[in-house]
């Protein structure tokens, strides 16, 4: 017999805390981490109630538009340098 895990239910202080952590501009993924629950779990319940939460490129862009975090994305595309070698 396979044997499957219940899911923990939300109580009315986990969903306060839901609609604390995206008053806030949190994303899923913090919220899920914050909440001690799967992601999936928090987007269904937050879709459930009508929550909106922040996708991670949107938090992301906020905080580097803040300066609390540097700008490391990879840039791809040929290199103009002068060590690029020659027909490339």
């Amino acid at each position: 017999m396979v044997r499957r895990l219940l899911a923990k239910r939300w109580d009315t202080e986990d969903v306060a805390k839901l609609k604390e952590l995206a008053d806030n501009g949190a994303s899923a993924l913090r919220a899920a981490a914050a909440l001690g629950r799967p992601i999936t779990s928090v987007r269904r319940k937050a879709l459930d109630l009508g929550i909106p939460l922040a996708g991670a490129r949107k938090v992301r862009a906020d905080l580097r538009a803040k300066g609390a975090i540097k700008d490391q994305r990879v840039r791809h595309g040929r290199s103009t340098g002068t060590n690029s070698p020659q027909g490339a």
